[in-house]
């Protein structure tokens, strides 16, 4: 017995008007060319997204820098003896914290600025009076 390679099997040449030929269509035109058909003539889905703004990361983290501002005139205003309008700054803050809180998670979650929107989420917990308060106990020592 001899080894031998196996032939490849020949096929018959297609005639440019047969309609069975896997490389046309019934009307004779090559299966690659665009029919009109705009679903599966782009690009695949494994392209990569195109660049996302970072706009609303750096908008809550400019929100959160200006909670914590308003917390520090608010604490101003205690030291003050001016109650009535510190206790609606502090209110105000602790509203608004929570809403940029959520606004830069969502910046985090979407790419829209990710790291801006992780910098807003501590910033923004970072202003909200109850924990500001109790940070302010617990580092500072009284005397």
């Amino acid at each position: 017995m001899v080894d031998r390679e196996p032939e490849p099997v020949r096929r018959p040449e297609p005639s440019p008007d047969d309609p069975s030929d896997p490389g046309r269509d019934g009307l004779g035109r090559a299966s690659s060319e665009a029919d009109g058909l705009r679903v599966f003539d782009g690009p695949g889905h494994d392209v990569a997204d195109p660049a996302r703004s970072r706009r609303l990361g750096v908008v809550t983290f400019v929100l959160a820098v200006v909670l914590l501002a308003l917390d520090g005139v608010a604490l101003g205003l205690l030291a003050a003896d001016a109650v009535s309008p510190a206790a609606v700054l502090a209110l105000v803050t602790l509203l608004a914290s929570v809403v940029v809180g959520v606004i830069g998670l969502m910046a985090a979650v979407l790419r829209r600025g990710r790291w801006w929107g992780v910098a807003a989420v501590v910033l923004s917990s970072l202003s909200n009076p109850f924990v500001l308060v109790w940070l302010i106990g617990r580092f500072v020592s009284t005397v």
